[in-house]
């Protein structure tokens, strides 16, 4: 297995796993779509590619200086 496939695979079970977490919170609350419970199943997609993005940089600062 590649690094990449790893990293991918790890970043699809992170996201998979938020997006469980919000959706079961929802169903909670009523099970009711509004623009809140959509934007914040598009963030839990979003999230780890801010992160990751933040490690790169550290790192190449780090390397550089």
């Amino acid at each position: 297995m590649t690094l990449t496939a790893l990293l991918m695979a790890g970043y699809t079970f992170i996201a998979l796993r938020f997006i469980d977490c919000s959706l079961r919170e929802g169903e909670d609350n009523g099970g009711q779509w509004d623009i809140e419970r959509g934007l914040g199943l598009l963030l839990c997609l979003v999230w780890p590619l801010a992160l990751a993005g933040t490690l790169l940089v550290a790192y190449q600062e780090r390397e550089i200086g």
